[in-house]
């Protein structure tokens, strides 16, 4: 049986739509996370958003809520890992746009802001999974340059943030960043089986 952890949805009650929290994950625990970040930003307070996936294909998240059975039709994902895959675009879900690389921050974030004009969600959410599978693929000022520039669009536009990163794999200097321009901090960094 998996299990939300009910802590995460307890923090985000405290949050508002322009905030950017920083999720701190561990790699055993990252999905869980996700998801107990996921659901109740849609169910509790009915939101609609863009799930940026630059950590693993789009289609295999979209699986991977559907085998816990979590709805994520009201969720566009725009999946930066799949296109370089052969036969990676060719797929079933009509909720996913692909992007060439991840490197492609600005087309990311062009990509992102004309989705979230599309929706019909009166609130929204942009979810980043993940700024260490962005790190290695980007240079590391240009990356924090980013994410300043990514948080800052979305609070404008009263847009809630939430950016996912393993802290022991994300650069000292993007990681700085992230503490500096995030509004808060959901952590619930790697879980140790005994």
């Amino acid at each position: 049986m998996f299990e939300l952890d009910q802590r995460i949805a307890e923090q985000l009650t405290q949050v508002s739509l322009g905030s950017a929290v920083q999720v701190r994950v561990g790699t055993s625990n990252s999905f869980m996370v996700t998801a107990s970040t996921i659901l109740p930003l849609m169910q509790m307070f009915e939101m609609g958003g863009v799930y940026i996936s630059a950590s693993r294909g789009a289609v295999e998240i979209i699986q991977a809520f559907e085998a816990i059975g979590i709805d994520v039709s009201n969720i566009h994902f725009l999946d930066l890992v799949s296109s370089g895959v052969l036969g990676g675009t060719d797929v079933e879900y009509p909720n996913i746009t692909f992007i060439d690389s991840p490197i492609m921050l600005e087309s990311t974030l062009l990509r992102t802001l004309y989705v979230l004009r599309t929706v019909t969600s009166q609130r929204n959410f942009v979810f980043l999974d993940s700024v260490n599978a962005l790190a290695i693929y980007n240079d590391d000022r240009m990356l924090a340059e980013y994410l300043h520039t990514f948080i800052n669009t979305f609070r404008q536009r009263e847009v809630l943030s939430v950016i996912l990163n393993v802290p022991d794999q994300t650069p000292p200097l993007v990681l700085a960043n992230l503490d500096t321009y995030c509004t808060d901090l959901v952590d619930r960094g790697q879980v140790v089986l005994m």
